[in-house]
């Protein structure tokens, strides 16, 4: 019996992000159902949601991926994780700098590209899951921050 190719290129990608997410430190944990999110990382006792995707290249620009992530909501998943099967590289973006949107990510080395294009590009380089996990704990601490009752007395009372 045949497979789908996309459930192989899915299948690959889960299993690459996982490894990558086990050489950074974390406990990996795979969802059996039906959910928004692949696989939960546990880094320092702080689980995220991680949602793997499989980068799409633009053809016409093949140091060009996008993920597709509008499919998603804020509170579903935490992470997006991409697999470029061609580079054999992961990379991870927080969903509160994609949000609802596409994604897109530039593989060329910043040394490539004009000071200007570098700036503007978001860099293979720069995604890293340190820099995601930061990103998701920083937007934790702000969130919990905000619902915390300020024991100050309110003007007026």
């Amino acid at each position: 019996m045949s497979r789908n190719t996309g459930h192989i290129d899915g299948e690959e990608a889960e299993l690459a992000v996982a490894a990558h997410l086990v050489r950074q430190g974390c406990r990996v944990s795979y969802t059996h159902g039906l959910y928004k999110y692949d696989l939960v990382a546990d880094k320092d006792d702080e689980l995220l949601r991680v949602q793997v995707k499989k980068a799409n290249q633009n053809n016409e620009k093949p140091w060009k991926y996008r993920l597709f992530t509008e499919q998603y909501q804020n509170g579903q998943v935490d992470i997006f994780a991409g697999y470029i099967v061609e580079e054999d590289e992961v990379f991870y973006v927080a969903f509160d700098e994609v949000g609802e949107n596409n994604f897109r990510l530039n593989t060329k080395d910043r040394a490539e590209l004009s000071d200007h294009n570098a700036s503007q590009a978001n860099l293979l380089e720069d995604y890293t899951f340190e820099r995601a996990f930061r990103e998701c704990m920083t937007d934790t601490e702000t969130e919990e921050q905000n619902e915390t009752p300020s024991s100050e007395p309110v003007e007026g009372q």
